[in-house]
């Protein structure tokens, strides 16, 4: 939870911008502050919710100059029948949107894979889970780039919206209802497909249990390999623009980069190794 003084302050914020959801009291409501690189971003939930109002909301505070191009984008995604948050509200700098009920898919996949390296060796049923999530991020993807293709006239590449610094915390799963949500779109940016499947399946390699851990992370070769053929299954037409030298490339720069940030000196695995069972894998 969030300081009082703090609190106060932003619900008397709130309760200017927004009177019609927010009261000026600040014990009306409990607020915690979630993790955001880039803005500020709270879980508000209401003690006496007002009418149509739901219980608990997801609160953005923008600080980066990209309040516009997330709520274009939300729109535009939620018209497209995107598994988006639905927007209740906003005016500069607050967004107010829907909070979704589901399991970070980041912790979902990883706290199934620590007790073994290899996918078959998983129990079934959360073996079948892991499949089922990957399948359902495949298919996320698949959608979101084929309702926005641009025509770059370079026959060699497919471009299309990117989502953009993707990392598996990005979505949210409802094992219930086999669903995979998107959040934050504050980077969206055109260009190569590969770019944000590569940021995809360096997100399943860098995470604990990853390269940086163990020295031979075959659950996470099966995962990325199921991924990028159960994205292809969808969007065939978009198998002629797959490169595999580009996507290695662009993988092998996300997996630098993110170990420059964690201040880490190599991985623990053998990349080139890594790479060659990919290849193999995904001979379209």
């Amino acid at each position: 939870m969030i300081e009082k003084k703090m609190k106060e302050s932003l619900i008397g914020e709130l309760n200017v911008s927004f009177p019609q959801i927010f009261s000026s009291n600040p014990k009306d409501y409990l607020i915690e502050q979630l993790k955001s690189k880039r803005n500020e971003v709270y879980e508000i939930r209401f003690k006496n919710p007002k009418k149509n109002i739901p219980q608990k909301v997801i609160l953005k505070r923008f600080i980066a100059n990209t309040f516009d191009k997330e709520i274009s984008t939300l729109k535009k995604l939620k018209a497209q029948n995107l598994s988006v948050p639905s927007i209740l509200s906003y005016k500069k700098p607050y967004l107010i949107l829907q909070k979704i009920e589901g399991k970070n898919l980041c912790d979902f996949i990883n706290l199934k894979l620590t007790s073994t390296n290899r996918l078959s060796k998983i129990p079934p049923k959360p073996r079948d889970q892991l499949v089922s999530s990957i399948k359902l991020l495949a298919e996320w993807f698949a959608i979101f780039h084929k309702k926005n293709i641009w025509d770059s006239g370079n026959s060699k590449e497919r471009i299309v919206l990117n989502k953009g610094d993707v990392r598996l915390r990005d979505f949210l799963i409802k094992p219930a209802n086999d669903k995979v949500y998107g959040v934050d779109f504050e980077n969206v940016y055109r260009g190569n497909y590969l770019e944000d499947l590569s940021g995809i399946c360096c997100s399943l390699l860098d995470t604990n249990p990853g390269i940086f851990e163990i020295s031979e992370p075959y659950h996470k070769i099966d995962l990325i390999i199921l991924f990028l053929k159960e994205y292809h299954r969808i969007n065939i037409d978009f198998i002629s623009f797959f490169d595999f030298e580009t996507f290695s490339d662009l993988l092998l720069k996300q997996i630098d980069k993110v170990s420059k940030r964690r201040n880490l000196k190599k991985m623990d695995s053998n990349w080139e190794e890594i790479i060659t069972k990919i290849q193999n894998s995904v001979d379209f």
